[in-house]
């Protein structure tokens, strides 16, 4: 169907962008009559594959969307840096621009050659000793001797010796009759044929940890009927035998053998294995999997075509179901046949003759495997394949081994064992997929992918481990191959050998057969079976994307260290790997996709001689759970079209606790279903009703260009049929458009406001649901979660004024940069003009709102929301001024700095007489009003290089401190850093009465082309990732509210999100496609980096060359010997010494609290998005623990009317930004109304209030569900966090409901709690910087009140400089910058030790009264033996008179020896 590619095109005309399309744009509405409102129920599957964008890329072939090596990446990376590089300004008038940058990266996409094929260079040694020491790792030790091949002698023998009885089937009763047999019968038990070691351990390629054996058991020739492949009979024979064997063990030794668990292979339900954990087995577990001879049955009959379970059927048409139209036809057929009910036709089951054959031909495998991989000739074959599981298993495209409670006491301590290292810490760690990566990679498959690259000669014995490892990663990132199908070449000797006959060898079903039944198709070399029959197209997608990103980074890798340690040694998370999470929960009763149960007589019609037709199965083809899932993945895919790359459903896991006599109550049940042991009718609760309550995750990583467009394009109108299948899938939200080429189609508009475009998915999704699963299903996102972060009281949250303001700040921008360059009569024209605020780039976390004494719009807008006032102070955004060159600029720094003042009159005298703009002009900055925005010119010249190279020179040859600071101030250009230049001068010996309050410094490193070359960094960065923008917004916003502001420069945060963006210390992976996803990388890169011992390095446009890269780190090295290097160190190509951001913070012990938070924040965000088997892999310790909380998980979400969030946890999102009050000393309240910002405070996050639950059951679901997944650990408690001392009535109120320690609080403390309250200010200090009071207003009048308007005035940042200055050897200071009205205070671990006296501090110390012994040892000293502490009462008394107006009162929360530890 290739021919409907081109109507599909035409709509995508060059005059709409199909991105920004609207509903009022370029079309007339077109009323359509046939609109219909069918139900996914009546679609039947050709409808299913055809509806998408008018062509067939919902097919299941090589056209697929995800199957197209093009399609799946989208446009390169380099196509994305040219394309970001057009869209955003010129970089001001450096040398290197953001185009040249994307220019020269392109030029350096292609590598040399791949890193992993060479063997020369030092960095290929490097990468080959890194595996060698993880294969040393992960290999697991083999030896006749050892405690594991003892285990297994005794095992054969205690099987081989089991006697022969008779067992009832009423021993797995439940799951007998669950697949629709009855369990009246007896089979008789005898030893099995053969007792073989297979899998991994048979070829030498275990991976530790937690390695595992496989035993296929095989079962007696006798034990089988003819026919008992049909209708589940040989399954439930299976599982007969298999607890009659678990029984044995058990009398036998049970302290021999172990735990008893049962696993469903592949997550069959119907296919359950045994598992043992021998205590003496050297940390080996054991897994018995039942096996037939290859004879057993005949080969052809179990082909993927046949039907082997007759309630698999789809009904026929008959009298009473045909159209109209064959009514007559239907009604003489059924009169002729005798028969008036309802006939079926049987369907194809080709998973479940997928899983007979895989038993059937387990030992066959095996020997072929062995064979190849371990034979003499294999090479490092299977080291290869130890890097592949250890990979996948890393990425969640392997579900590691179930855990015991007995792995960690399994091994002797006598057991020699390799040294502990990073590697094995890493790979100790169990990825955060846990068992939900089923449905993709596993042991099997990439085994036979190694065999297929061996029989095409595409792996050589000279290759090393990671050579090998690459060619396979190549041979599964091949989109094409696998859309044919992989088919390995006929090896039938091993059946021609079992007695297979030939006339079965040679009708082996054909490739089509294979394509035609199953998504991904693997044919191993009988030709018989599809070894990955049990992989979902989703997770091949998933494992395809995720080699491809391997293949690129380890090619051609920036940081070959880096790139190992995220390619092997990263574990990956389901909430950081997909951009969007959702989590859909049917109804509990729902059969959906499944059909209504066959009548009575329709079951008996379809019954064989055996009497056994599977009338009442809850298998059919596979087990309905399985079926849910695989129908929810095709249709989320099919709703997101080509916005969606992956789109990936994670499998339910089965209970890790099950044991062989749950059989007796059902079917091995899903992780989180619990059914009671002491009841006998068990049986009759349905599995279905269990699965229902269980949400089913689905994550989506969608093209950032494509992921938010308003208008998803369908099929033509001439189209009727593909129009009519559009219709129905999409019902109401179909409409037809004309477009400007005078095409009409058939469109899906999504109509949401700009601010809330990024959660169309999310509504997209919901539509579906709501249209095609059945009645009471609901859908659980997260995209806009964190969208209230983002708000304040003028712009709350969904109101979309934050998205305006910027828009509007844009604007006015460029109306500026128009006027200034059309500006005449000036001494220099005016060349360029570019922003340097973080509000341009679009990561300001809260854009300025338009003034209305500026020229905004809203003049008479309160500032509190009804509370009445308009804001005083104004927050301006830098702009650089470029002017022409000239050769008369003055030599002296004084000089240059008068001349640049004069310029800057002169600039501001034409401004205002040209366009009548409000201009306030002064030595440092020349303020401009315009559109309701403040901008701050700062003039800049090709002279200011020269004059700071100089001064750069005058300070290396011997200069004083206070000269170069001086100097600088006096040739700097911009008031960045006005705050940094106080302390600087202080530091120095200067005064800081000499800087005046806009006067900037910069250091030389520090120049204003710096600034402008950030900002095409980060604009360049932002151009080619649409959700960097809002996600640097939630990291700004981020460490505002946990008082990190004066610490953290917004410069920094921004370089953090731009490396997390990039992929530094994360797994292998796109870049983030959402803000919530681009939030989530950045605090773990944050809390995980190694900032101790290697810097971080950003570099989007890869300037830096090896040689440049091995020389930061060099210069790393010396810097941190010498005690020079800051704590967050970060390159840039123009900042290779890390000395322009955070030279001045922040401190090691910051950082170490930074780390701390966002590792707290980056676990409540994940326990929040994955699923909660996800959850509680990663925070449970035991599979008892695990289960648990999967259990709390799902039964608080099935209590819930709608699901709070993806993992079915109350929605605690506002623990991300609650920060510990027990992590400070000291309080330092401030007055609000003293406070310019104090609107911009972090609103009250929503919460799952439990208080407020409609019942009690909910709410103790909630807590437990809250205690099982460990998020109620990382929560505080009521009144812990900082912000609660601003809520509930006073900051009294809320200390008094902190949780007191064990010790009580301090004498201190209850000094200052018991304290009177504060008068208020005296009058001359009563400070109104919030807002003009209402008397003013009324008195004065709006128009006169613009010359009082302050312009970049932030009172809080100067008291923390005095603060700083006066008494920073004592503590620390931390506030909120962004409307906190409360500064912390930390004490330093050293500041109350005996100290010598300090003259500036000695109104506030207290002397010591030495001993004899210290006074002779004080008299020794130079100081003469006087020492004193601090008097912290008069420390805090002096606080409050510097900030006189501005503190309202200093508050001590009760301390807490475990939280201070944590700091």
């Amino acid at each position: 169907m290739p021919a409907k590619r081109k109507p599909a095109a035409a709509p995508a005309a060059p005059e709409f962008d199909d991105d920004d399309v609207e509903a009022s744009d370029g079309f007339e509405g077109i009323s359509d009559e046939d609109m219909g409102d069918g139900d996914l129920a009546g679609l039947g599957s050709e409808d299913l594959e055809d509806v998408g964008e008018g062509e067939d890329d919902m097919d299941e072939g090589d056209e697929d969307v995800e199957g197209d090596d093009d399609d799946d990446d989208g446009p390169s990376d380099a196509a994305r840096l040219k394309q970001a590089a057009r869209r955003q300004q010129p970089a001001g008038p450096g040398p290197s621009s953001g185009a040249a940058a994307a220019g020269r990266h392109v030029g350096n996409l292609v590598a040399d050659g791949a890193l992993m094929m060479q063997t020369g260079t030092s960095d290929a040694a490097i990468l080959q000793m890194e595996t060698d020491e993880l294969l040393g790792e992960t290999r697991a030790a083999y030896g006749k001797g050892s405690g594991v091949e003892a285990v297994l002698a005794r095992l054969k023998e205690a099987l081989m010796s089991m006697p022969e009885h008779e067992v009832p089937m009423s021993v797995a009763k439940g799951f007998v009759e669950a697949l629709g047999l009855t369990a009246e019968d007896s089979l008789t038990i005898k030893p099995p044929s053969a007792v073989t070691v297979v899998g991994s351990y048979a070829a030498r390629t275990a991976v530790r940890p937690c390695p595992t054996v496989d035993v296929a058991l095989q079962l007696p020739t006798d034990f089988l009927t003819a026919k008992a492949h049909l209708n589940y009979r040989y399954h439930a024979r299976r599982a007969v035998y298999l607890v009659a064997v678990a029984h044995h063990l058990r009398d036998v030794s049970y302290s021999l053998f172990g735990e008893q668990r049962l696993e469903a292979l592949h997550g069959d339900p119907s296919r359950p294995a045994l598992l043992l954990a021998p205590a003496k087995a050297d940390g080996f577990r054991l897994r018995l999997l039942p096996a037939l001879a290859a004879t057993t049955f005949a080969l052809p009959r179990l082909a993927p075509d046949r039907n082997g379970v007759r309630a698999h059927a789809k009904p026929t048409t008959t009298a009473a179901t045909a159209p109209a139209s064959a009514k007559p036809a239907a009604t003489k057929a059924a009169a002729t046949n005798g028969q008036d009910q309802q006939q079926q036709a049987g369907l194809p089951t080709p998973h479940y003759n997928a899983g007979i054959l895989m038993d059937m031909l387990l030992p066959v495998h095996a020997a072929r495997l062995r064979e190849v991989v371990s034979g003499p000739s294999a090479g490092h074959l299977g080291d290869a394949l130890l890097l592949l599981k250890v990979w996948a298993r890393q990425h969640g495209l392997m579900p590691p081994p179930p855990p015991f409670s007995s792995d960690a006491a399994s091994a002797p301590a006598s057991a020699a064992k390799p040294a502990v290292t990073a590697a094995s810490g890493a790979l100790a760690a169990a990825t955060a997929f846990g068992g939900a990566a089923g449905g993709c990679l596993d042991g099997c498959v990439l085994s036979m992918l190694v065999l297929l690259l061996a029989e095409r000669n595409k792996l050589a014995g000279a290759m090393s481990a990671l050579q090998a490892f690459r060619a396979a990663l190549a041979l599964l990132a091949d989109a094409s191959a696998w859309s044919k199908g992989l088919v390995l070449a006929r090896h039938q000797a091993a059946l021609q050998a079992a007695g297979v006959p030939a006339a079965q060898l040679a009708a082996a079903p054909p490739v089509s057969a294979f394509k035609a039944q199953h998504s991904v198709v693997f044919v191993d070399f009988t030709g018989f079976a599809n070894v990955a029959a049990h992989m979902t197209k989703g997770g091949l997608a998933h494992a395809q994307h995720v080699a491809r990103r391997t293949l690129a980074m380890l090619d051609a890798p920036a940081e070959p260290d880096e790139a190992f340690g995220s390619v092997f040694l990263s574990p990956a998370c389901p909430a950081a790997a997909f951009d969007y999470h959702w989590a859909v929960r049917l109804p509990p009763a729902a059969h959906w996709p499944w059909p209504a149960a066959p009548s009575a007589g329709a079951a008996d019609a379809g019954a064989d001689e055996e009497g056994s037709n599977g009338g009442s199965s809850l298998c059919r083809d596979r087990a309905l759970s399985r079926d849910q899932e695989a129908q929810l993945e095709q249709l989320a895919r099919q709703a997101l079209t080509d916005r969606a790359k992956i789109v990936r459903v994670l499998r339910r896991p089965t209970c890790p606790t099950a044991q062989p006599d749950d059989l007796a109550r059902g079917l091995v049940p899903l992780a989180g279903t619990s059914r009671a042991s002491d009841s006998d009718d068990d049986s009759d609760a349905s599995p279905d009703s269990e699965s229902g309550s269980i949400p089913i995750w689905v994550g989506a990583v969608l093209d950032p260009l494509l992921a938010c467009r308003l208008v998803d394009v369908g099929p033509s109108a001439d189209d009727g049929p593909a129009a009519a299948r559009f219709r129905r899938f999409w019902g109401e939200r179909s409409e037809l458009r004309r477009w400007a080429d005078g095409k009409i189609t058939e469109t899906a508009v999504w109509e949401v406001p700009q601010a809330q475009r990024h959660t169309i998915p999310d509504t997209i999704m919901r539509h579906v649901a709501t249209r095609h699963l059945p009645a009471g299903a609901s859908v659980a996102a997260a995209a806009g979660a964190l969208d209230w972060a983002l708000s304040a009281r003028v712009c709350p949250a969904g109101s979309g004024a934050d998205v305006a303001a910027a828009a509007a700040a844009a604007a006015a921008a460029e109306k500026l940069g128009k006027q200034l360059r059309a500006l005449e009569g000036l001494a220099l024209k005016v060349v360029s003009v570019q922003p340097l605020s973080g509000v341009a780039r679009g990561t300001a976390p809260l854009p300025p709102q338009p003034h209305p004494l500026a020229g905004g719009a809203g003049a008479g807008k309160g500032a509190d929301g009804g509370a009445g006032g308009i804001p005083r102070c104004l927050d301006p955004m830098e702009v650089l001024v470029t002017l022409e060159n000239s050769g008369r600029w003055p030599d002296d720094a004084t000089a240059f700095r008068k001349m640049k003042a004069a310029l800057g009159l002169q600039l501001a005298s034409s401004l205002s007489s040209s366009y009548g703009h409000h201009v306030s002009a002064s030595e440092e900055a020349v303020d401009v009003l315009l559109d309701g925005f403040a901008f701050r010119l700062v003039l800049y010249s090709g002279r200011d290089e020269a004059m700071l190279e100089r001064m750069a020179v005058a300070a290396a040859s011997g200069a004083s401190g206070a000269a170069a600071a001086t100097a600088a101030a006096a040739a700097a250009a911009t008031p960045a850093l006005a705050a940094a230049a106080t302390a600087a001068l202080a530091a120095a010996g200067g005064s800081a009465a000499s800087v005046g309050v806009g006067a900037g410094l910069l250091s030389p490193e520090e120049s204003p082309l710096l600034l402008t070359w950030h900002h095409g960094l980060i604009s360049q960065v932002a151009g080619a990732n649409a959700s960097y923008a809002p996600a640097a917004r939630l990291a700004g916003r981020w460490v505002a509210a946990h008082m990190m502001s004066n610490h953290v420069s917004p410069q920094a945060v921004e370089l953090l999100v731009a490396a997390a963006f990039g992929g530094a210390g994360v797994p292998v992976g796109p870049p983030p496609g959402s803000r919530i996803t681009g939030f989530l990388r950045f605090l773990q890169l944050l809390a995980r980096w190694p900032w101790s011992l290697k810097p971080l390095v950003v570099d989007p446009a890869r300037e830096l060359k090896e040689p440049d890269r091995r020389a930061l780190a060099h210069r790393f090295e010396e810097r941190r010997a010498a005690g020079e290097a800051p704590a967050l160190y970060i390159c840039t190509p123009r900042d290779r010494d890390s000395r322009h951001w955070t030279s001045r913070g922040p401190s090691a012990p910051v950082l170490q609290r930074l780390s701390v938070l966002a590792a707290r924040s980056a676990a409540v965000l994940e326990l929040l998005l994955q699923p909660p088997c996800c959850a509680a892999t990663a925070s449970s310790a035991s599979d008892a623990a695990s289960a648990a909380a999967v259990a709390a998980c799902a039964a608080y979400a099935s209590a819930c009317p709608q699901l709070p969030t993806p993992s079915g946890l109350p929605a605690e999102w506002a623990a991300v930004f609650a920060t510990p009050a027990a992590d400070f000393n000291v309080l330092i309240l401030l007055r609000k109304e003293a406070l310019p910002h104090a609107d911009l405070a972090l609103p009250a996050g929503p919460r799952e209030a439990l208080a407020s639950a409609a019942g009690g059951p909910l709410k103790k679901a909630a807590a437990a569900a809250l205690a099982a997944s460990g998020l109620a650990a990382l929560l505080l408690p009521p009144g812990g966090a900082v912000r609660d001392l601003l809520q509930g009535g006073g900051a009294d109120t809320a200390v008094q409901q902190l949780d007191a320690p064990a010790s009580g609080p301090d004498a201190l403390s209850d000094a200052l709690e018991d304290a009177p309250p504060l008068e208020p200010p005296p009058k001359r200090a009563r400070a109104f910087l919030r807002a003009f009071p209402d008397k003013v207003v009324a008195a004065k009048g709006a128009s006169k009140l613009q010359p009082e308007l302050l312009v970049g005035f932030e009172p809080v940042t100067r008291l923390l400089a005095e603060l700083a200055g006066s008494y920073g050897h004592l503590g620390t200071f931390c506030v909120d910058g962004l409307g906190g009205r409360l500064v912390g205070v930390r004490w330093a671990p050293d500041a109350f030790l005996p100290a010598p006296l300090r003259l500036n501090t000695a109104h506030t110390a207290l002397p010591l009264m030495l001993t004899s012994s210290a006074e002779q040892e004080g008299k020794a000293g130079a100081a003469g033996g006087r020492v004193c502490v601090p008097n912290i009462i008069a420390v805090l008394r002096e606080v409050k008179e510097l900030g006189l107006g501005l503190v309202e009162d200093v508050v001590m929360p009760p301390s807490s020896a475990k939280a201070r530890a944590a700091w």
